[in-house]
């Protein structure tokens, strides 16, 4: 490759990478070997604020159906690209409960469910739970970050990083 051939590249190869479409989103992780069962139950057994301010649990939240429980923050541009398809799926399939983890302030959360309101429950868990997620099988602590359980709160999948929701809405219509 001549000296020309390497600088053409080089004004090139940025744009293309610039150009390229969104990366595809995250898998389902059927492996739920990584998921410590003590911290799911003190995950479940957690008494969170909703929008209003009303403690909700979330073993109640999930009511014996199939829960997608997404762990989210206010200023993770993943996590807000991913919502309004979490709210089409807990719409479109009332055999799914979806609760979302704001892993953020009270006050952040509020603003963003004024600007983007959806119809799950938001609670709000706060950064301090970052340690309890890292031991539901999010060992990078990474956001945003999806926990799939059946009706009776057993662990079916896991999800790090935006949602590849078609796969989701699959899963999710086989569980259910």
């Amino acid at each position: 490759m001549n000296r020309r051939q390497l600088v053409g590249a080089g004004l090139v190869l940025p744009f293309l990478l610039m150009t390229r479409p969104a990366r595809a989103g995250a898998k389902l992780n059927e492996d739920v070997s990584i998921v410590d069962r003590a911290a799911l139950n003190e995950l479940l057994d957690l008494s969170l604020p909703d929008l209003s301010g009303a403690a909700v649990s979330l073993r109640e939240a999930i009511d014996g159906r199939l829960a997608i429980v997404n762990f989210w923050a206010s200023w993770c541009a993943p996590c807000i690209r991913e919502m309004p398809a979490l709210d089409a799926l807990h719409k479109k399939q009332p055999s799914v409960s979806v609760v979302g983890l704001g892993l953020d302030t009270v006050a952040n959360i509020e603003a963003f469910a004024r600007k983007t309101p959806v119809s799950y429950p938001l609670l709000t868990a706060g950064a301090g739970k970052i340690a309890l997620m890292r031991k539901l099988g999010n060992a990078k602590g990474g956001l945003p970050f999806t926990l799939v359980l059946d009706g009776k709160a057993r662990p079916l999948a896991t999800i790090l990083g935006e949602i590849e929701m078609d796969g989701l809405a699959a899963f999710a219509r086989q569980h259910a």
